[in-house]
């Protein structure tokens, strides 16, 4: 399991401001067999920056505009230990469609729908449940549709493997297309 964080020329990176484009792009740097199941997310953090988590080390050289990066197996951190973490994503619920004149037989599991900003905190909770417990939590709306938000904040580790599942299978809608991706790091010394 890694953590690239790739640097980007990007002068070099015509098109890759699109997240399909980038999407592709970075799967194929991961791994280059459509068919396989190997878990890849990434973010775009900044236009010279990328991070890409995933089960193999990526050849970073396939990202276009890609100049260097920095690979590194991805941190593991103790429970009990307090985490400085940072995710993007597409907060959204999936809620129970009423049947209408025009569809009379709504889908059986609703419609994906974006949450509402006073929704966000109970929705982090619910994501990070086992993993995480959230002491502090900022965002910042992104764009995008649905809504992309940057949320950072600080958390106490409560179970090391379950934080290692979320940071590798994503968090949210649009994991393939650079959302999802949930960055922790250790607490600065204050």
């Amino acid at each position: 399991m890694y953590l690239a964080r790739i640097k980007l020329d990007p002068k070099r990176s015509a098109g890759m401001d699109q997240w399909a484009v980038m999407g592709r792009a970075v799967r194929r740097a991961v791994d280059p067999d459509p068919g396989s199941d190997a878990r890849v997310l990434w973010a775009r953090t900044s236009p010279n920056t990328l991070v890409v988590s995933s089960d193999t080390a990526p050849a970073w050289g396939k990202v276009p505009g890609a100049v260097s990066a920095a690979i590194h197996p991805m941190p593991r951190y103790a429970e009990g230990e307090t985490v400085r973490w940072e995710l993007i994503t597409a907060p959204t619920a999936q809620r129970a469609a009423e049947p209408t004149d025009e569809e009379p037989q709504p889908r059986p599991r609703g419609k994906r729908v974006p949450l509402a900003e006073e929704e966000f905190e109970d929705w982090l909770d619910g994501k990070f449940a086992g993993a995480l417990s959230v002491t502090s939590v900022r965002w910042k709306h992104l764009g995008g549709r649905p809504a992309r938000y940057h949320f950072t904040g600080e958390a106490v580790v409560q179970d090391s493997e379950v934080l290692q599942e979320l940071c590798l299978n994503g968090i949210g809608a649009g994991t393939a297309t650079g959302a999802g991706l949930l960055l922790a790091s250790p607490l600065a010394p204050q």
